[in-house]
């Protein structure tokens, strides 16, 4: 399927197409590919404000007609996510997506509340879930990431999404691209620290046993001595 830039492209050219030659300048295109990375909620609220704006018929006519269309385009469904979050949370959940987001925050804060709420609004943006990876640290808060989005989007929709941990992420790609490696096979083992320790102090003991039994250098000289 097109990627989500594409689709996203082919809009904006549509709408620059119909665009009034009264309101084409070098900044219409960024303006309306900033519309398309808006939530539903964001365009509702810019329909709204254009509806009192003192401008021409046909500035408020084109953008009521490009608003309209991403609202529609946007199911209500999918924004319902964003309801839930405090002003704060709502705004690094529904920032636009095709600029980096760094979100700092304590713990107890609702940080997976308010990554799960940014996979909804990137779906809801347009983007296929198969495009869409969410990392955690720990098990717990990809659980927490994972059954969220199952109730909110669908397990249709969650299954497709890859939501991991840094470690599980790693582990699956050194076991899809073991092949690659000198002698390397997907079907390795992870040990811990204490299994480790156990597999080293086993090993020097079978050495040890196998060096005891092992005939000394001066035995076996003095045993081929006539």
């Amino acid at each position: 399927p097109p990627s989500p830039w594409t689709m996203s492209n082919a809009v904006v050219e549509g709408w620059l197409q119909r665009a009034p030659p009264s309101i084409r300048d070098a900044s219409l295109r960024a303006q309306l590919e900033h519309v398309v990375t808006q939530s539903r909620e964001a365009c509702v609220d810019a329909l709204r404000k254009l509806e009192n704006a003192q401008e021409e018929l046909a500035f408020c006519a084109f953008w009521q007609s490009v608003l309209q269309e991403r609202i529609e385009a946007l199911p209500s469904e999918l924004s319902s996510y964003a309801r839930s979050l405090n002003e704060q949370q709502r705004r690094a959940a529904l920032a636009p997506i095709d600029a980096p987001l760094l979100v700092l925050a304590g713990a107890g804060s609702g940080k997976t509340g308010v990554m799960a709420a940014r996979v909804q609004h990137i779906l809801a943006s347009g983007v296929p879930p198969a495009s869409v990876l969410a990392l955690t640290f720990t098990r717990a808060a990809e659980t927490a990431i994972r059954e969220r989005l199952t109730a909110s989007v669908g397990v249709r929709v969650a299954k497709a999404l890859r939501v991991a941990t840094f470690h599980s992420l790693a582990l699956s790609i050194c076991r899809e691209f073991a092949a690659a490696l000198e002698g390397g096979t997907a079907d390795f083992a992870l040990v811990t620290g204490a299994q480790q320790v156990r597999l080293v102090t086993r090993a020097l003991v079978e050495y040890r046993i196998a060096r005891a039994a092992r005939p000394s250098s001066s035995s076996s000289s003095g045993s081929s001595s006539p």
